[in-house]
């Protein structure tokens, strides 16, 4: 069941073969549409009930999250926005431009940030250190005008950096689960073994007949990598993968599921938790906020801020058939004191979750407060960040 963003199709979830809609689920009457379910150009039965509640395809979502889990995934992100940017001066820029420090050594990864003047958060990108001077971009889809916009206004005109959009010509094929190293190894030469290959680096590998850079890092929480390939190469990476992992049980898995499990591990998403609106440290950025770097654009702002917000992830209590999508208000004692900004069910965890932005002295783990959901009023518990494998031990695994 696809998708789109930013005109790239993408994959929801996967519905079994022959699936369809019931009668009595289309029957469903809805306040908002007549055909409140999507109707297949070729004719064939519609497959999904749309709903601001859990509908027809929570179940198969929550099976792809934990086959994730158990086994292992692949996932289309090919509609990432991809950047390279190199020349004498790209090091000093980037450095200028984002919040963070650039990886310090060729393969680094480092997560970084782009703020405003004011010190909210413009954008995000995964930065890869290709070459000495040679950086690899990798930032949000739906963002991509944006970015690319803000960076080209922001880049030097003296020649010491070359800024070049490649994002149609990478494809993008995200291999994750407990399975995935035995997966991808016998298509490379390259030692996947966490010695060599650790967390948070990457580097050009073989992938049979094919050539990719592989980026140990994703969205989900689990041991993985990040294939990024010339787009032509695309279904013969897909092919070679899914026949090295039939013995391991790989099947792909969508947006919704990968969605869920970023939940699990409180990742923020720009336009939801991060946003201009918020700083940088209101969100909790404060380990990818590098204040003792030189200048860089909102680090004057961020020294002189006091904070309005703090950044919490929610258990919300009780929850049947409706779980938080954003910007539910959030009280306590009746008062509006926050809203969520993302929501949804954590499959691995077994709860309802809520991330969202509180005033600064609701945060601490354990504080009760009151989220109102399409009109309901739900409990709902501070916890502790990440839910889901907190000390990232699947992740190095």
């Amino acid at each position: 069941m696809f998708g789109t963003v930013y005109g790239w199709e993408r994959a929801g979830w996967f519905a079994p073969p022959s699936y369809a809609l019931t009668d009595e689920q289309r029957a469903v009457p809805d306040v908002l549409l007549n055909t409140p379910y999507d109707t297949p150009k070729d004719g064939s039965a519609p497959r999904e009930r749309w709903s601001f509640r859990r509908n027809n395809a929570f179940a198969f979502v929550g099976g792809e999250c934990r086959h994730v889990r158990d086994a292992a995934g692949v996932l289309d992100m090919s509609p990432f926005a991809k950047y390279t940017v190199s020349g004498p001066g790209a090091e000093a820029w980037l450095n200028s431009v984002f919040a963070n420090r650039m990886p310090r050594k060729v393969g680094g990864i480092a997560l970084c940030h782009m703020l405003t003047k004011a010190g909210g958060v413009r954008a995000e990108a995964t930065i890869y250190r290709e070459r000495e001077q040679d950086f690899y971009l990798v930032m949000a889809g739906a963002q991509e005008r944006h970015d690319w916009d803000v960076l080209q206004k922001l880049a030097p005109t003296d020649g010491s950096v070359h800024l070049q959009k490649v994002t149609t010509q990478m494809g993008v094929l995200v291999l994750a689960g407990p399975r995935a190293r035995d997966i991808l190894q016998p298509l490379t030469s390259t030692d996947l073994s966490n010695a060599a290959f650790p967390w948070l680096t990457g580097k050009p590998i073989s992938v049979g007949h094919a050539q990719a850079t592989a980026l140990r890092v994703n969205f989900v929480g689990e041991l993985g990598w990040e294939l990024h390939h010339p787009i032509e190469m695309q279904t013969a990476i897909f092919d070679l993968l899914m026949d090295s992992g039939r013995a391991h049980d790989l099947r792909p898995f969508g947006i919704k599921a990968m969605d869920s499990m970023r939940l699990e591990k409180s990742y923020r998403v720009v336009g939801r938790e991060m946003s201009i609106e918020y700083s940088a440290l209101e969100t909790g950025l404060d380990r990818f906020v590098r204040m003792e770097k030189d200048d860089f654009i909102g680090r004057a702002a961020l020294a002189a801020r006091k904070s309005a917000y703090r950044f919490v992830t929610m258990e919300v209590h009780g929850v049947t058939d409706a779980d938080a999508r954003g910007s539910e208000p959030i009280l306590r004692h009746g008062d509006l004191v926050g809203r969520t900004t993302s929501g949804g069910y954590g499959w691995r965890v077994e709860k309802s979750l809520a991330l969202a932005m509180v005033r600064p002295d609701l945060g601490e783990i354990g504080t009760e407060l009151d989220v109102v959901i399409l009109g309901e009023t739900y409990r709902a518990t501070v916890i502790e960040e990440s839910p889901w494998d907190g000390k990232n031990a699947r992740l190095r695994a």
